[in-house]
């Protein structure tokens, strides 16, 4: 249930070791630091340890703002005909609908963290893992995420 335009009272703290892991892609593991209900709505903040060569498929966000950080790895973007690569210390903004993908680009697993702005969109997140790729599309429609191609990489593991 998304809240927005309600008045956080008090600070959030998360603590590292209060983070419950979630399986999303095959070797992809997120969390969710920051839940919109904690904050009104106005964000969602989630880290996520990915697997090289890994990464969404290419979509769009109609209703937020996403803004990634780069934590540790290097990560490939593509936001609309733009593309980069990304190394820790990076911060990338994408405007709600731009059109993008990422993937990790590095040999090892990488740390990215992502906030949406407002938030709202928690709930998708730990739903990834449990459901067919036909399923996360119809679910991914229902969280102002419009899948629109491929991911950046082919893996050769299906979900």
């Amino acid at each position: 249930m998304e809240q927005t335009n309600k008045a956080v009272t008090g600070a959030v703290v998360a603590f590292a070791k209060d983070l419950e892991w979630f399986d999303t892609m095959p070797g992809e593991q997120m969390t969710i630091r920051i839940h919109s209900n904690q904050v009104g709505g106005a964000i969602t903040v989630i880290e996520a340890r990915v697997p090289a060569l890994i990464g969404p498929p290419k979509h769009i966000h109609q209703e937020r703002e996403e803004i990634f950080e780069i934590l540790e790895g290097t990560f490939r973007f593509q936001l609309g005909d733009e593309e980069f690569e990304a190394p820790p210390g990076t911060s990338v903004v994408v405007p709600r609908g731009v059109p993008h993908t990422w993937a990790n680009v590095g040999s090892n697993r990488g740390r990215i963290l992502f906030t949406f702005v407002p938030g709202g969109i928690d709930d998708f997140f730990p739903e990834i893992g449990r459901h067919s790729m036909e399923e996360i599309g119809r679910l991914a429609e229902q969280n102002d995420t419009l899948i629109i191609g491929p991911p950046m990489f082919s893996t050769p593991v299906n979900i």
